[in-house]
């Protein structure tokens, strides 16, 4: 027997096939298929004797499932509308910055929670603002260590783990991790001996420290370590994680990892008694 959610039972949607809905409708939708969900459970543990009531609580537990997988979709939306506002941001950056940039995206058709959407927005923004100009060379620099003059942003999504991984990577200067290394040091986050038994990755992620950084001059375009730390803490708010690799003279990747959704907590409940 085919589930009445199953996608062959219905065709695609299209846009005549669509309707409006108010988000906060959707989100009570999901909060009480929630409190089915928890109900549910609560029976199943209940019920363990009665065949007759195990074969119901069993097709209970199916439909909620399904019915959970479904009210979940209802909430993903695909991360294009975001991406599409990122081409302008870089011509404007780029322009502001006297540098030749260009753009290339991948996996906009990557879906996720239309919160989370929203609230990735201003750092993915600060990211690509930041990659234009401390990453990318002036085009002067590029020709000289023989790179295409014009500098490229590659901004790229795809589902993993039940995560949404987000790259923001440029083909720059790179960043030295020595650099980030001595100026740790310095400002006393870390003991010089400690530091040098970290890994480059752990090193990089002193960048992320309130008001570190490498620059020496201060720009209108990301200033200098202002908001890297508000990236990591918004990131860290919708349960993300951010990290850094960079090669000198290759150029730079930062990985942004966050759930697909926040309506969404694993638990494991335990009895006693």
């Amino acid at each position: 027997q085919n589930s009445p959610f199953d996608k062959k039972s219905h065709p695609a949607n299209t846009l005549d096939a669509t309707i409006r809905v108010d988000v906060q409708l959707l989100d009570t939708i999901v909060d009480l298929v929630g409190e089915l969900v928890l109900a549910r459970n609560q029976l199943r543990t209940t019920v363990t004797d009665e065949p007759s009531l195990l074969d119901a609580v069993n097709r209970i537990h199916t439909v909620t499932g399904e019915l959970q997988e479904v009210a979940m979709k209802t909430r993903m939306a695909s991360i294009e509308q975001l991406f599409n506002k990122f081409p302008r941001i870089v011509r404007d950056v780029a322009t502001a910055c006297g540098k030749e940039v260009s753009l290339h995206v991948d996996g906009a058709d990557t879906e996720l929670d239309r919160t989370l959407i929203e609230k990735i927005r201003d750092p993915l923004t600060h990211l690509i603002r930041n990659a234009i100009d401390h990453g990318i060379e002036p085009v002067h620099t590029r020709r000289a260590a023989n790179k295409p003059s014009s500098g490229q942003i590659s901004l790229r999504a795809f589902q993993e783990s039940g995560q949404v991984t987000i790259e923001v990577s440029d083909d720059g200067a790179g960043i030295s991790v020595d650099a980030v290394r001595k100026k740790a040091v310095e400002s006393g986050l870390v003991k010089n001996d400690a530091a040098h038994d970290m890994s480059d990755e752990r090193i990089f992620q002193f960048i992320f420290e309130p008001g570190f950084s490498t620059a020496h001059a201060v720009t209108n375009i990301s200033g200098r370590g202002v908001g890297m730390d508000v990236v990591r803490t918004n990131i860290e708010s919708i349960g993300g994680t951010i990290d850094i690799s960079s090669q000198r003279g290759i150029g730079t990747v930062v990985r942004v990892r966050i759930p697909l959704t926040l309506a969404i907590i694993p638990a494991l409940i335990v009895s006693s008694g």
